[in-house]
């Protein structure tokens, strides 16, 4: 492949990736506790965005406090499902620091699809831009629950509900393209062999997900050699 685009940034493997990304987030989260008094956060579902949890749990000294937490997206399941990406957020980080509840700001799936849209879109409506959206991104290119060839790129709303999804559970929320991209800075996770053909496509223009979704302001793309170059 040619030379990386720009802000892209090539990892051996994807530890030292979740290292070097979880140092990003801690840099963005002291400029903004700095300039605006608070840190509102997007976390992503997947193996490389759950490591970055862990590192986070590792972290001394941060302003928990003035920590926001919101999800890209969920799965339609029971409150305790391990399927939920709230249930890996929880276990690898949100239960090992001092992040005050109210600051933690769930899908609530549990209520049905429908309820839980309603509801997160006014969760959002006090809400200004993000400070950072993790994003992570599937091998079809799907990145959140917005997949290829679905419609939702029209949808205005802050928040969206799939009920078609090509991967199991078929109904899923999701923050919007709109919203997603309303952030200060944008970060891409993409890690191992199998995101290859995706990553190809992406850098041949092909429209994908992932691909449609920028910040105006700083965009990051985060990958490792495994998806880059597909060894």
């Amino acid at each position: 492949m040619s030379d990386l685009p720009e802000g892209w940034l090539l990892f051996d493997e994807a530890e030292s990736l979740a290292q070097q990304a979880v140092k990003l987030i801690i840099k963005t989260a002291e400029q903004a506790i700095a300039q605006r008094g608070a840190f509102h956060l997007v976390t992503a579902g997947g193996t490389t965005p759950n490591r970055c949890y862990e590192l986070l749990r590792e972290q001394k000294h941060q302003a928990w406090s003035k920590w926001f937490i919101y999800m890209g997206d969920e799965r339609v399941l029971p409150l305790d499902d391990p399927e939920r990406n709230s249930s890996a957020l929880h276990q690898a980080w949100l239960s090992s620091v001092p992040i005050p509840a109210d600051n933690i700001k769930i899908i609530p799936v549990e209520l049905g699809l429908e309820r839980a849209v309603a509801l997160y879109n006014q969760t959002l409506a006090s809400v200004g831009p993000f400070d950072l959206v993790m994003l992570g991104m599937g091998e079809d290119g799907h990145t959140a629950s917005l997949f290829p060839g679905h419609d939702n790129l029209l949808e205005s709303a802050d928040v969206i509900g799939v009920n078609n999804s090509p991967k199991p559970p078929s109904e899923r929320v999701s923050l919007s393209y709109q919203r997603l991209a309303n952030t200060h800075v944008m970060l891409k996770l993409i890690s191992g062999v199998g995101k290859h053909a995706a990553v190809t496509a992406w850098l041949n223009q092909q429209p994908l997900p992932i691909n449609q979704l920028a910040s105006d302001q700083q965009t990051w793309v985060y990958i490792d050699q495994a998806a880059y170059l597909g060894a």
